[in-house]
């Protein structure tokens, strides 16, 4: 990845979206967030739904709300710390209890769906919405995802799935980092888009991602038409 093209891609991002502003209103509300807290975990499920996780119904907010309190209060004193960050972190190591906490999330019940002739099946947080949960809780170390983008990688949206694509986000991270060395770049040269507000390098890699996959935009092609 080169590093013209990230930040192509992440101007592209706040462009087409407002992703950011309602991530950052989230954060600047609770920059430590708490699950064992109803207010805060209604917070994240109005911000989940503002970033298209349409599982999380309204008229099923104390069916979400329940789940997610639970899955916190079994899991929080699993959850790796707050100063971890995921060019550093041992994924190796850790695979096993990192895929077991956002399988636990993506199968909690987020509410329920009625079909045409009445009856209703359960709906599942998912793994959307777990990757977008674990990401709001820790930014530094975890990342979102949507469907389009696991699936170009062929994984699987499931724990093992999310840990593979976790080391991928590492890998480029590593790289981008080196190459800012190498020119003698300070890193804030990632951020220094005015709507660019957070200070996530796993979310800059999704971003990415989101613009080139999701979208099917290539940065390198916009890039040309300016030059």
């Amino acid at each position: 990845m080169k590093l013209s093209h990230l930040k192509t891609a992440c101007y592209l991002y706040t462009q087409f979206t407002e992703y950011n502003s309602s991530y950052v209103d989230l954060f600047q509300a609770y920059p430590h967030l708490d699950l064992s807290e109803e207010r805060q975990v209604k917070s994240l499920l109005q911000w989940l739904r503002s970033w298209g996780c349409r599982q999380f119904n309204i008229d099923d907010e104390c069916m979400s709300v329940r789940s997610i309190m639970d899955w916190y209060r079994q899991h929080k004193s699993e959850l790796p710390s707050r100063e971890e960050c995921l060019e550093d972190y041992d994924l190796a190591k850790n695979r096993a209890l990192i895929s077991s906490l956002f399988s636990e999330l993506s199968n909690g019940e987020a509410g329920t769906k009625k079909h045409k002739k009445g009856s209703s099946i359960d709906v599942r947080i998912g793994p959307v919405g777990a990757a977008k949960t674990l990401f709001a809780l820790r930014p530094n170390l975890f990342s979102p995802w949507d469907t389009p983008i696991y699936r170009h990688f062929s994984l699987k949206g499931d724990g093992d799935g999310y840990v593979s694509y976790l080391t991928r986000i590492q890998g480029e991270l590593k790289e981008i980092k080196g190459a800012l060395k190498e020119a003698s770049i300070p890193t804030s040269y990632l951020f220094d888009n005015p709507k660019n507000v957070h200070r996530s390098f796993p979310k800059l890699v999704d971003e990415y991602y989101w613009v080139t996959i999701t979208k099917g935009c290539d940065p390198e092609k916009i890039e040309g038409i300016f030059r």
